[in-house]
Parts: C-alpha cells; structure tokens; sequence
C-alpha cells in the first residue's frame, strides 16, 4: 500500500483494510476492485475531490468486521480531542456496585478535604481513589439500560 501519514485518514483506512483482513478479503467483501480500494488511500491533490472510503462502504466493512470499527473509532475520536474506549455490556448489579464504590470514595475524600489536619499524601490517595471509581462507574453505567429489580431505565 501507499505510504500515509500516521493519524491521517488515508493511514486509517489502510489500519481498517488490514483488521478486515487484507485488501483481497475487503475486495471480496465489498465487491470493489483491488485497484480502487487502493485508490481510497490515495491523497487528494487539488485536482479530484477528497477521496476515500465511502461512509456507506466503512460502515458495512465494520459490520462485517468490528475491529474495522474499532479503528474508526479510533481515529475520528482522537480527531474530536478524545479516545475510544470499548465498552462490553456487563452485570447490571456489578455496574451499580461501582456507583456504590463511587460514593462511599467521594465521602471519604470530602471527609480528608475538610479536615485540616489530614495529610496531604492522604489527600491526594483519596482523590486518586474517587477518579478511579469513577471511571470505573462511568465505565459500567455508560450503556446500562436496566436496574437490578426495577427494570429498564429510559433516558430522556
């Protein structure tokens, strides 16, 4: 393949080609020459259109392959100043056990802040701790549509 930037979207279609498996393997799955897959990689120069693979033509490959997805995700979260994180649909009582952990961390940290004789070290222990239930809650709640015996939970 062609040679592209790191972080272009020419070098993500080439990152998405290869977790489906090759150029040959999307050919066959998309039904498009080899040479104008190859084309999507190119660059546009001022005289054609910005180019590439079609939004219809990534979301089909990524249906077929989810780590074609993944990539995608990748780069277009990172174009947007963030990160993709892959979220597996888990326990419900385990997700809300960590909301459970992310309180009891939030009061204990809010106990150490308001004592003023609390050590420093202590401190920054305690802050730590509330991020890391946090993003374990956030984590667990992000897609979560059920409460252990209350059911389905609607967002507005």
């Amino acid at each position: 393949m062609r040679a592209a930037k790191p972080g272009s979207v020419q070098c993500c279609v080439q990152e998405a080609y290869r977790a489906a498996g090759g150029l040959e393997c999307v050919s066959d799955d998309l039904g498009l020459s080899i040479s104008t897959l190859s084309q999507h990689t190119e660059k546009p120069d001022g005289r054609k259109k910005a180019g590439g693979l079609g939004i219809n033509y990534a979301d089909t490959l990524a249906r077929m392959h989810p780590a074609v997805a993944v990539v995608l995700a990748e780069h277009f979260a990172a174009l947007a100043g963030g990160r993709f994180e892959r979220f597996q649909s888990g326990d419900a009582r385990e997700a809300w056990e960590h909301v459970s952990a992310l309180c009891r961390e939030v009061a204990e940290a809010v106990e150490k802040l308001s004592d003023p004789n609390a050590d420093p070290a202590e401190i920054q222990k305690e802050l730590r701790d509330v991020v890391n239930a946090a993003c374990a809650a956030q984590r667990d709640t992000a897609s979560l549509v059920t409460v252990p015996h209350l059911g389905e939970v609607k967002a507005k």
